[in-house]
């Protein structure tokens, strides 16, 4: 499900950006043509350990702008978001006893309510309190980063695969996901959404 923030003056211009983005990075994919500027990623994980694994490029003013070093800067942020939020859609949601208030806190203001009603499509969801443990086997992420004085917006690939285990066996989990990230003063948070998921049953 495609879901997108709402008119709100404050941020408009900063998530018209990001949607601008998200353009051009699915361009850049269907094309088979480009390949990223500015890579970072992180070191092989053990298969039962979340990791994520991320490619960053960043965009912004063309006059002396080093897209090599925003990309670079940027990248520790993003990779630290995205593991906190597969960690409480997923690893740590096992068993259903948090709840998704830490969830929903990493979603802008506007779309929190989009995403309480989608949560099977964002994390383990209703099949939460059956799952006893979440093994993540791959958990990779391509990033496009939008820089105006400092990082304002990110379009985000996110690919995660895991097992759930289950009293009744193990389950494979397949999420994919495309995220608008917004810069804000508490850090990043998700503008915008499409994603989708095949939890245990």
């Amino acid at each position: 499900m495609v879901v997108s923030p709402s008119n709100n003056p404050v941020r408009s211009m900063a998530v018209l950006l990001a949607l601008l983005t998200a353009a051009l990075l699915v361009a850049g994919c269907t094309s088979g043509r480009d390949r990223p500027a500015a890579p970072t990623a992180t070191t092989a994980a053990p298969p039962a350990e979340l990791q994520v694994k991320l490619v960053t490029t960043a965009r912004g003013p063309e006059r002396g702008f080093n897209a090599k070093r925003a990309a670079k800067r940027a990248a520790p942020g993003v990779e630290r978001f995205l593991d906190r939020y597969l960690t409480t859609a997923f690893v740590g949601a096992a068993g259903g006893k948090r709840g998704w208030d830490e969830l929903l806190a990493l979603f802008d203001t506007p779309v929190r309510a989009a995403a309480r009603k989608q949560l099977d499509a964002l994390s383990l969801g209703a099949a939460a309190p059956q799952v006893t443990a979440v093994r993540p086997k791959r958990a990779s992420a391509r990033a496009v980063v939008l820089y105006g004085r400092r990082p304002a917006a990110a379009t985000v690939r996110l690919v995660f695969d895991a097992t759930a285990d289950t009293a009744n066996g193990s389950e494979e989990i397949r999420l994919r996901s495309v995220l608008q990230l917004l810069a804000t003063r508490r850090g990043w948070r998700i503008a915008a959404f499409d994603s989708r998921t095949g939890a245990p049953s």
